[in-house]
C-alpha cells in the first residue's frame, strides 16, 4: 500500500504580508524533504490566491524532485486542469515526467475554489458545472497522441484555442501519457476513468465507498486493459483528503485532532472576517473558536468527518479496512497547523504513523527520522 502526505495545510495562518512569503515557501520545501526521508510520498495542491507556493506547483516539484530520495513520487492533488492552456499544461506535465523518470501523479479536476476562476478570467458557470475540466483533459489526450503526418488539429476550450501542427515537445517518459490520476465523485466519472485506464481519487467527497469502488473495479474489468494498466490503476486508486491523528492513546489523538481543527477552524474564520468569504466547505460557528481551543461544534461535521485518530494500532486497523476495500494508496493530511500553535502534532503523528503503521503495509518503508529545521 502506498502512503502520500500533503505539504502544507492550505491554511495556515494567512497572511497579507508579502514579506512572509519567502518564510512559508522555505518551510514548504523543508516539510516536503522530511515527509519524503519519513518514507511518503509527497503531494502538492494547485491554487491561487491561497498560499504563496500554490499557484505555480509543477515548477515547486521540479525544485524539490532532486532534493528528496528517488525511490518517492511526488503528486499533485490536484491540478485545475481549466485554469490551463492544455498545450502549455501537456507541455509542462510531459517535461517533469521526462526529469523524474515517470515518478509524478498529476491528480487532476475542475478545482473548487470560488475566486480562482474569476481572477483567471475563466466563465465561472462554465467552470461549476464540470464542462470545461472534461474539455481540456479531451484536448490533452489528443496532444499526447498526435504524432508526425497526422493532419493539423484545431481546438477551443473556453477563452483557449490553439492549432496543433507537429508533434508535442518533449514526448513523456511515461507511456501513453504521464499517469493520470481523476477526481471521480459519480459513476459516469468512475466508468469513464476505468475505461481510459486511470486510477481515481474517491472517498471523501464521494458516494458510499464500497458501492464507488464495486463501480470502478467492475467497469476496469469489462475495459480489458493489459494487467500492467489494471494494477497501476489499483496501486495508485487514492482515498483523497483524510485527515490523521496518531498518539499514544485514542483519548489524546482526540483531543489533539480537536485542537488542531480548532486552530485551523480560527485561521478559516478569520480570513473570512478580513476578505468576507472563505472559499470552500467551512464551518462557521457562532463564536470563533481561539487557536488552540477544542472546538466540539467543529468535529460533528467539516473536515472531521474525513480523519481518522487513534494509536498506531487503532489507526492501522482503520487503514486496514480502507486497503480491503480496493484503496491502493492513503492521500494523507496530518491534522495541525505547520506555521501555527498545533505543528507538533502533525510532526508527531507523521512520524508515529511512519515508524509504526507504514511497515505493516510494507516490508521496506523507510522508518528513518530525518533532521528537521526548527519552526521560526
Amino acid at each position: 500500500m502506498q502512503f502520500s502526505a500533503m505539504t502544507m495545510n492550505m491554511f495556515f495562518p494567512s497572511n497579507d504580508d508579502p514579506g512572509d512569503d519567502t518564510r512559508i515557501i522555505d518551510m514548504a520545501v523543508a516539510q516536503s524533504i522530511w515527509f519524503a526521508e519519513l518514507g511518503y510520498h509527497v503531494w502538492f495542491t494547485d491554487h491561487h490566491f491561497r498560499g504563496p507556493w500554490h499557484s505555480n506547483p509543477m515548477q515547486f516539484a521540479s525544485y524539490v524532485a532532486p532534493l528528496i530520495p528517488s525511490d518517492r513520487y511526488m503528486g499533485f492533488g490536484v491540478l485545475s486542469v481549466p485554469f490551463y492552456h492544455p498545450l502549455r499544461l501537456v507541455e509542462s506535465m510531459n517535461l517533469l515526467d521526462q526529469m523524474t523518470k515517470g515518478k509524478v501523479l498529476f491528480g487532476v479536476g475542475s478545482g473548487w475554489q470560488g475566486t480562482e476562476p474569476a481572477g483567471l478570467g475563466i466563465d465561472t458557470e462554465a467552470h461549476a458545472s464540470g464542462r470545461l475540466g472534461d474539455e481540456t483533459l479531451d484536448v490533452m489526450e489528443k496532444l499526447w497522441s498526435f504524432k508526425y503526418g497526422d493532419p493539423e488539429y484545431t481546438f477551443k476550450v473556453g477563452s483557449n484555442t490553439g492549432t496543433i501542427k507537429r508533434r508535442v515537445m518533449p514526448a513523456p517518459y511515461s507511456k501513453p501519457h504521464p499517469t493520470i490520476i481523476r477526481v471521480a465523485t459519480r459513476e459516469a466519472g468512475l466508468i469513464k476513468a476505468a475505461q481510459k485506464g486511470w486510477p481515481v481519487f474517491v472517498g471523501v467527497l464521494g458516494a458510499d465507498l464500497a458501492e464507488t469502488m464495486q463501480t470502478y473495479r467492475k467497469a476496469l474489468d469489462a475495459a480489458n486493459h493489459p494487467q500492467e494498466v489494471k494494477d497501476n490503476c489499483l496501486r495508485w486508486c487514492s482515498y483523497d483528503w483524510i485527515g490523521v491523528t496518531v498518539a499514544a492513546t485514542d483519548e489524546e489523538a482526540l483531543a489533539r485532532e480537536k485542537r488542531a481543527q480548532a486552530e485551523t477552524m480560527a485561521i478559516r474564520t478569520d480570513f473570512a472576517r478580513r476578505h468576507g468569504r472563505v472559499d470552500g466547505p467551512v464551518i462557521k460557528p457562532k463564536t470563533p473558536p481561539a487557536p488552540g481551543q477544542a472546538a466540539d461544534s467543529y468535529a460533528k461535521g467539516g473536515d472531521m468527518r474525513a480523519t481518522i485518530a487513534g494509536t498506531p494500532e487503532t489507526v492501522a486497523k482503520k487503514v486496514q479496512a480502507l486497503k480491503d476495500q480496493g484503496i491502493g494508496n492513503l492521500h494523507l493530511r496530518f491534522l495541525g497547523e505547520w506555521a501555527g500553535e498545533t505543528r507538533y502534532v502533525c510532526e508527531e503523528s507523521a512520524e508515529l504513523f511512519a515508524k509504526e503503521v507504514m511497515p505493516r503495509f510494507a516490508d521496506d518503508v523507510p522508518v528513518k527520522k530525518p533532521a528537521m529545521e526548527p519552526a521560526e
